[in-house]
């Protein structure tokens, strides 16, 4: 069996060492992250913006078999939502919590980083850590959904000079009451942060470039299935794979219910909602920043939020762009043309995450993603065709009962 190196203990990471022990194909694992923790950074962005559910629903998740959690919930902490469950916060937390303990993962996660990463001319990974330790495992799994913040050109200097706080960092518990802050940004994290800091007595002008898109879901469903997914596995070429996940995704979005939300709170003068327009200057003002807009309006905010998202890029990525100097591939978009079983080819290395996106296709990064990535990893080290993989969840071999 190999021994397999796990960089990163997110929502990618987790569904890769579940599929890993579920399916017994190694009982060497090492998971490392500078958190010390499964979820972290996960479970900090749920708290910050305060979000009471998962857009994603029941069946989606990091455990192998996909009813997983609608089993270990038995009916409780479940929303209603077009025909499908959406779990709670809380009941996805304590999931993660059962199943990370039933597979004895609880304590797997070593409070260490990966600072950098070469391959040796047969392709094996030599990983070099935080704390000064080179490790030299059979298999790497780049779970870190490295992502490089896309922000304004407007709000650049000021993010410099730390007055424009990113998503990741925001959060509403610390909007000040009886203030004013901008939110800026069209998805899902930009309505998070805009209707918690209107409940706490904040005054929100929200900016989307575009009018708010509302959906159920970031990607249609239609990508779960054969339909999308086939044609785009069989395009040979990765720039018509790349435009095809960017259509997809079409840009943040929200689901419909957060619209009424927000709308509601503009009703009450909370919010102050402002689509199709773009911050196009920001400068100092007092304590606070003075925005203006393209459509000429100025508004003055004690601070800005910026849910603008992210983008990867291999050739920026510390831990990627030696795979990219030694051994070249095609990138699309800043994603990485990965082999079949998301290995960088040539290399015992594989991406897990946004990454494998030129693979798996505009769900890559999603909870379903996550699952799916990790069950192309056991294929692969069970002797299976990786893009089959989804099949060894539920026909021969698939992850046994006691698992739960």
């Amino acid at each position: 069996m190999s021994d397999v190196l796990i960089v990163g203990a997110g929502p990618a990471g987790l569904a890769s060492a579940l599929a890993l022990t579920c399916h017994r194909v190694t009982d060497d694992i090492r998971v490392i992250d500078p958190s010390g923790g499964w979820l972290t950074a996960w479970r900090r962005r749920f708290a910050q913006q305060d979000i009471p559910m998962l857009r994603s629903p029941a069946v989606h998740h990091p455990h192998p078999d996909p009813f997983a959690m609608l089993e270990f919930a038995g009916g409780h902490g479940m929303v209603a939502s077009g025909g499908t469950q959406l779990p709670t916060t809380p009941i996805f937390d304590r999931f993660v919590e059962h199943i990370v303990a039933r597979r004895g993962l609880t304590d797997a996660v070593e409070s260490v980083a990966a600072v950098g990463l070469t391959v040796d001319p047969s392709g094996h990974p030599e990983v070099h850590l935080s704390n000064s330790e080179v490790v030299r495992p059979d298999r790497v799994v780049l779970a870190t959904n490295a992502r490089f913040p896309q922000v304004p050109a407007a709000l650049r200097s000021a993010r410099a000079d730390g007055q424009v706080v990113e998503a990741e960092r925001a959060a509403v518990q610390d909007a000040p009451h009886g203030g004013r802050i901008a939110v800026i940004g069209g998805g899902l994290s930009a309505a998070h942060l805009a209707i918690g800091a209107a409940h706490r007595g904040t005054h929100v002008t929200l900016v989307a470039r575009h009018r708010l898109r509302v959906r159920r879901f970031d990607t249609h469903p239609s990508w779960l299935g054969p339909r999308k997914r086939r044609p785009f596995e069989q395009e040979p070429d990765p720039a018509v794979r790349r435009r095809a996940i960017d259509n997809a995704r079409g840009g943040g979005s929200i689901p419909a219910r957060f619209r009424r939300e927000l709308e509601t709170c503009a009703e009450a003068g909370r919010i102050d909602l402002r689509e199709r327009v773009e911050v196009v200057g920001c400068e100092p003002h007092g304590d606070g920043l003075l925005l203006r807009f393209s459509d000429g309006d100025v508004v003055v905010v004690d601070a800005v939020w910026c849910a603008t998202g992210g983008a990867i890029d291999v050739a920026r990525d510390p831990l990627c762009r030696p795979l990219l100097d030694r051994f070249p591939l095609d990138v699309a978009g800043g994603l990485p043309d990965l082999a079949d079983d998301l290995s960088w080819p040539g290399t015992a290395v594989h991406l897990a995450g946004f990454g494998a996106a030129l693979r798996l296709g505009p769900v890559a990064g999603n909870l379903i993603g996550h699952r799916r990535a990790a069950l192309r990893l056991a294929a692969r080290l069970r002797g299976l065709d990786p893009v089959r993989a989804d099949r060894i969840a539920t026909g021969p071999g698939a992850c046994p009962a006691e698992s739960l």
